[in-house]
Parts: structure tokens; sequence; C-alpha cells
């Protein structure tokens, strides 16, 4: 009887250890199918914090002509040079998702690129002619904003012209592809946002 009984605690032990094992290798395999998608939300959070990922700056030179004839206040001439920064991006706090299909397939949806930036660059002003005649009326900044604020909006215009949009979200997504493949994640598609700011 006591051979039988010690039989029997030896078949249980077995039991529980097959059952330890079974039910450790489960929560390997849940644990493991959440990992992936676990991943994929990791990497979206990262991507959301950079917010405004900027992939691309274009610099523009332009000469700016100024004159002022007034009776009583003399006759003013500048001319000069300064350079505008255009920069875009994609802004992923307006809207990124990342999601791993059962296929094993990562859909990227992520919002349009857009111009974060589009500013004259005071320190590159070049005074090229400065022409004054009068002692009470000498050339101040304000005398030009106006044409440094027109110039600015042609730049601006012109980089969209020019496709810097479509630059800059070539760009963002072959950042996040690369992004993406660090974290172990392959199979990687991008679709179009649906965003409406």
């Amino acid at each position: 009887m006591a051979s039988r009984k010690i039989r029997i605690t030896f078949f249980e032990i077995i039991l529980i250890v097959l059952a330890l094992g079974l039910a450790a290798g489960g929560l390997f395999l849940i644990i493991g199918g959440r990992t992936s998608v676990s991943q994929t939300g990791v990497m979206e959070q990262r991507l959301r914090e950079l917010r405004q990922l900027k992939t691309v700056t274009q610099t523009y030179r332009s000469v700016i002509y100024v004159e002022e004839k007034n009776f009583w206040r003399g006759r003013k001439q500048v001319l000069f040079t300064v350079e505008y920064l255009v920069t875009a991006g994609v802004d992923f706090s307006r809207g990124l998702e990342i999601r791993e299909l059962s296929d094993g397939t990562v859909q990227v949806r992520m919002p349009p690129a857009e111009i974060f930036i589009s500013d004259a660059d005071e320190s590159s002003i070049h005074q090229m002619y400065l022409r004054e005649n009068s002692f009470l009326n000498p050339i101040r900044m304000g005398d030009y904003m106006s044409q440094i604020i027109v110039q600015g909006e042609a730049n601006r215009q012109a980089a969209l012209d020019g496709g810097i949009l479509s630059l800059a979200e070539a760009n963002a997504r072959l950042a996040v592809l690369r992004v993406l493949k660090l974290g172990k994640l392959e199979n990687i598609t991008f679709v179009p946002g649906n965003y409406n700011g």
C-alpha cells in the first residue's frame, strides 16, 4: 500500500509538472502574441512624442528694393538680400495609427505633410545699397517689413508649387519605416489618412 501511495504522489507530481508546463507554454504564446501588438503601440507612442518631425528645409534668397519719396520727409532707398527658411514635415500629434493586421502586415496611417515654418531669417539680411536724403527720417526695419512679409508668402507658395509637401511626406515615411524596422517590425504599408486638420 505504501508503495502504491508513493506512485500516486509521484504520478500526481508528473501531472502537476505537465500542467504547469502546458500553462507556461500557453501563457508564453498569449504574451508572445501580445508583444507584437504592444510593440506597435510602443512605436506609435514614441513617434507621437516626436510631435513635429521636420523632414525638409528649403532656403530661398530674395532681393528686396524699397524706395520712398516724400517732399517733407525726403527720399529713402534701400536694396538688400534676405534668406527665407521654409520647413515642412509631419505632425504626429495630429494623429498617427500603427496597427498589426492578422496577416502580419503593419499598417501605418499618418497625417498629411504640412509647412511648419515659412519665415525670414533676420540675421541673414545683407544690405547692398542704402541712400538717405533726410537726417530726420532714417531707414528703419518697419519701412521694409511689409515687403519682407509679401516676399515670404511668395517663397512659401514657390515651395508648395515645387512639391515640398510630397518630399516632406516621402521623407517622413522613410523615417517611420526605419524606426519600425529597428523595432523588428516588417511588412510595413502606408495607407492614406482621413484628417480634417
